[in-house]
């Protein structure tokens, strides 16, 4: 008899997560600019921490695929990631800041791709409700958005590395109430390797256009906050920001597994890519009209929150069973990694010389050109509806 999915934990761990990706999305920008960092550092910091999602995740992705309980190293992940997150309480310099960070990426971007692959491991044949859990990550998020938005009104920058910290080693405790998966029997089949499936023309533009999607969010991750304040918004009006496109982005989670597999998720994700080169333009020109923001901040449900739903799903299609650790690790280092890293780099470069109108105006010019490509590129990409 099988047991059921701890549902209310993942979800749990799942929010713990995302609340600290809210901290560093929404706020290590004015955290290391109130220390006396610039826009050109603090895009290359981050692009740093980004850029560990490059290997890392296949590192541990390979790990997790060959030992016995995957859960382990996402808890070695949470661990290695509370013991760096100290040393943002200490004194640094730009170099130090770039290592503390990296360090930081190596053990924290561990974490998401081998818990994806553990919850769909959970879910077993009910990977459709896959994102029923991964909705808590968005209200966890949000509520962190919300309650830093609040609270750095009034309180400095500094306390954000003791949030962070909290939030990890409360995310290891809880971890350790996860039931131990039972083995799955071992496959007589020889593994394919993952380099067949990986060199895969398909799969190569597949994980392309999902990274220029990451790459084209890069002024949004890095420069939001600071960008709306710039031109007077509050600390807490730019968390509510943040929190209205999660929040749009929860709503999708809740309502899309009803319909994923009778989609064909090819045209989902064109219909995702252009609505996002749409939120950029409309970011670059209308940034002083809170109404029209408020808008623009809805498409992160399509922007994100479809276009990860699909990739998650192309991944499970095309890295089965033994490969499903490394094709996840793969999908993050390549998508997240290179894509974001990238495009927190070329932001802050972009950011000194063009500011920030410009700037998102040419990350609207290239997601419209991602869309075209992904509408006569992946028609043979397996993303077509399941169900009638």
């Amino acid at each position: 008899m099988s047991r059921p999915v701890p549902a209310a934990r993942l979800g749990g761990l799942y929010g713990l997560y995302f609340a600290i990706v809210a901290l560093a999305v929404g706020w290590f920008g004015p955290f290391f600019a109130s220390i006396g960092f610039s826009s050109e550092q603090i895009g290359i910091a981050i692009g740093v921490l980004t850029g560990s999602k490059i290997l890392a995740p296949y590192v541990w992705g390979y790990i997790g695929d060959h030992v016995s309980n995957r859960l382990r190293v996402v808890q070695a992940g949470m661990a290695g990631s509370l013991l760096m997150a100290f040393f943002l309480l200490t004194e640094f310099d730009f170099v130090g800041l770039c290592l503390i960070l990296f360090g930081f990426g190596l053990f924290w971007n561990a974490i998401i791709a081998q818990f994806d692959t553990l919850t769909l491991a959970y879910l077993k044949g009910q990977h459709h409700t896959y994102s029923r859990i991964r909705v808590w990550g968005s209200v966890g998020f949000i509520v962190m958005m919300l309650s830093a938005g609040w609270a750095f009104s009034w309180i400095p920058f500094d306390v954000l590395p003791l949030l962070m910290i909290a939030g990890l080693a409360t995310s290891g405790l809880l971890s350790l109430t996860l039931p131990t998966l039972e083995s799955e029997p071992a496959s007589t089949d020889p593994p394919v390797p993952i380099w067949q499936v990986l060199r895969l023309p398909v799969v190569l533009l597949f994980f392309f256009i999902a990274a220029m999607n990451q790459f084209t969010h890069g002024p949004l991750n890095v420069f939001f906050t600071l960008y709306v304040q710039e031109v007077g918004y509050s600390a807490f009006e730019a968390g509510q920001l943040w929190a209205l496109g999660v929040f749009a982005e929860v709503v999708l989670f809740f309502v899309l597994p009803r319909y994923l597999a009778r989609l064909d998720l090819r045209h989902l994700l064109v219909l995702s890519l252009v609505l996002s080169g749409l939120r950029w333009f409309g970011t670059a020109w209308f940034v002083e009209s809170a109404i029209v923001l408020m808008g623009l901040q809805l498409i992160h449900a399509f922007s994100f929150g479809a276009i990860h739903a699909v990739s998650i799903e192309f991944v499970r299609r095309w890295f089965p069973d033994r490969l499903s650790g490394r094709g996840m690790a793969l999908y993050s280092g390549l998508v997240f990694g290179t894509g974001g890293a990238l495009g927190s780099l070329s932001s802050g470069y972009l950011w000194d010389a063009l500011g920030g109108g410009r700037t998102f105006e040419w990350m609207g010019v290239l997601t419209l050109i991602t869309a075209c490509v992904a509408w006569f590129g992946l028609r043979s990409a397996r993303l077509e509806a399941q169900q009638v």
